[in-house]
C-alpha cells in the first residue's frame, strides 16, 4: 500500500512542496464546510502525514519530529534517542511494551519524550515512565506526532468553518473563487471506467443482474432488495442504483427492460410516462443530454440522506448500529467478531473503512490475487463490484469455486450462505 501511495504521489506531483502546500490549503477551505467533510479530510490527511513520516530515514525522522514538537504552540519538548547503555539498563521494562521479543528489542530504536507529549500512550500504558520522561519505541513516536497533527488540523478546520471566510461577496475575487471551493469536495479525481463484466468476457444485461447481486456492495444490494420488496424505487434510489448499473456496463435498453420488469406496482403506461424518461435522461438521451456518471462513495455519503421508505444512501452511515448489525447478521456476513468490527468502524464514523472491511470478509485473500484490482474499493461502488467480479472469476478459473450456473437464491458472495439475499 505504501509503495502504491508513493507512486501515486509522484504521478500527481504532490512531492513538489509548492504543489503540496497549495493543494492542502485549498482542500482545507473546501472541506471545512461541514462536520462530515472535516472528518473525511482529517482522516485522509493524517494517513498521508503518517505515510510521509514512515518514508523518512531515522535521522530525518528525528530532525523532523524535534522541529515539529519544539515549534508546537501547546508546549515544546524535544525527542531524543536513548543511548545503548541506557537501553540495556531499561531492557526488562521496555520489553514489556507491546509484548516485544528480545530479537525485536535489539533492532528497535527507543526515544525519550517529555511525558506531557505522550499522554495518549500514558493513558493506555504503552510507554515506560521515568524521571518525567516517557520511553517509547519508534512506531509509537509516529503515533504521538500524528495525534498532535490531527489535533492541530482539527482545530484549524473548526476555526475556518466558523470564520465565514467566503461569506462576504463584496470582493470580486471571492465571487469568482467561492463556487469552485464550495463544490470542490464533490469532484471525483479518478473517474471509474464504465466496463463492468467485459473484462471476463461477460456483459451485464437485464436478465443476469439478479445473478450478480451478491457481488454488489452493501448499499446496492439493499437498493436491489428494496426494489424487489416494494416493486418500485423512489427518485434518489433510482438515480443511485440506475447510475451504478450504467457504470457497470448495463445498456439503456436493458435498463428500461430491467426496471419495467421490477416495477410491478405500476402499469406499463405509467412506467413509460413517469419513469422511462428519467432512465433515458440518465443515459444522456433526453433533456440537456449530459453524461451522468455513477455516484462515488463520497457523493453517496454527503448527498441526499434517506427518509422513511427510501433505500438509497450508505448503510454504514445512515443506519444506526443496531439496524446495521441486524442486516449483517441476516446476510450472514462473516463471524460475529467480523460484524462487530464493521459496526465499530461505523460508530467511529469510518464508513469507507467499514465498507472495505466488508469487502475483505466477503473476499478472503483478495489482496494476493494479481487479477483483482483493489484500487478505489471503499471509494466507489463500481470499483467494489468490479473487484468482486474479478475475484470470483479468478476463483472459478482456478477451480476454487463451483463453475455451474447458480440459481437466483444461490447467488451470493463468499461467506454468505445460500438464500441470504432472499431471506433478508
Amino acid at each position: 500500500m505504501r509503495s502504491k501511495l508513493q507512486s501515486l504521489l509522484d504521478e500527481v506531483g504532490l512531492n513538489d512542496p509548492r504543489v503540496d502546500d497549495v493543494s492542502h490549503y485549498i482542500l482545507r477551505l473546501s472541506f471545512c464546510q461541514s462536520e462530515d467533510l472535516r472528518r473525511w479530510f482529517l482522516q485522509h490527511e493524517c494517513y498521508l502525514f503518517q505515510h510521509r513520516l514512515q518514508e523518512l530515514s531515522e535521522s530525518q525522522l528525528l530532525a523532523c519530529i524535534n522541529q515539529y514538537m519544539t515549534n508546537n504552540e501547546q508546549g515544546g519538548g524535544s525527542l531524543k534517542p536513548i543511548r545503548k547503555d541506557e537501553k540495556d539498563r531499561l531492557q526488562e521494562s521496555l520489553l514489556q511494551l507491546g509484548g516485544m521479543t528480545p530479537t525485536e528489542f535489539m533492532t528497535t530504536s527507543f526515544y525519550a519524550v517529555p511525558f506531557v507529549q505522550a499522554l495518549d500512550l500514558v493513558a493506555t500504558r504503552q510507554c515506560y515512565l521515568q524521571g518525567g520522561y516517557a520511553y517509547v519505541p519508534q512506531n509509537k513516536v509516529l503515533s504521538i506526532v500524528v495525534n498532535k497533527f490531527r489535533t492541530q488540523l482539527s482545530h484549524s478546520l473548526a476555526l475556518l468553518a466558523g470564520a465565514g471566510t467566503f461569506r462576504s461577496m463584496d470582493d470580486p475575487e471571492a465571487v469568482r473563487v467561492f463556487p469552485m471551493l464550495k463544490n470542490l469536495n464533490q469532484c471525483l479525481v479518478h473517474r471509474e471506467p464504465t466496463e463492468g463484466l467485459e473484462a471476463s468476457g461477460q456483459h451485464l444485461t437485464a436478465s443476469n443482474i439478479d445473478q450478480h447481486v451478491g457481488n454488489m456492495p452493501l448499499c446496492m444490494r439493499l437498493l436491489h432488495k428494496g426494489m424487489t420488496n416494494d416493486h418500485k424505487l423512489r427518485h434518489w434510489g433510482r438515480l443511485q442504483y440506475g447510475l451504478f448499473l450504467k457504470g457497470a456496463g448495463l445498456s439503456m435498453e436493458d435498463a428500461l427492460a430491467f426496471f419495467q420488469r421490477h416495477f410491478k406496482s405500476v402499469t406499463g403506461e405509467v412506467f413509460q410516462k413517469q419513469y422511462a424518461y428519467n432512465i433515458r435522461h440518465m443515459y444522456g438521451k433526453e433533456g440537456k443530454r449530459a453524461t451522468y456518471t455513477a455516484y462515488s462513495c463520497a457523493k453517496i455519503l454527503h448527498g441526499n440522506a434517506p427518509s422513511a421508505g427510501d433505500h438509497h444512501g450508505c448503510p454504514f452511515r445512515h443506519y444506526d448500529a443496531d439496524h446495521l448489525s441486524n442486516v449483517l447478521q441476516r446476510l450472514q456476513i462473516g463471524t460475529s467478531a467480523d460484524r462487530a468490527t464493521i459496526v465499530s468502524l461505523k460508530q467511529s464514523h469510518q464508513y469507507q473503512l467499514a465498507c472495505q472491511k466488508h469487502f475483505e470478509i466477503m473476499h478472503p485473500n483478495a489482496v494476493s490475487q494479481k487479477e483483482v484490482n483493489l484500487d478505489n474499493v471503499g471509494n466507489h461502488p463500481n470499483a467494489w463490484f468490479r473487484a468482486s467480479m474479478a475475484y470470483h472469476d479468478t476463483k472459478k478459473t482456478s477451480g476454487s469455486l463451483e463453475t455451474t450456473t447458480p440459481s437466483k437464491s444461490d447467488v451470493v458472495a463468499v461467506k454468505v450462505s445460500p438464500g441470504a439475499v432472499e431471506s433478508m
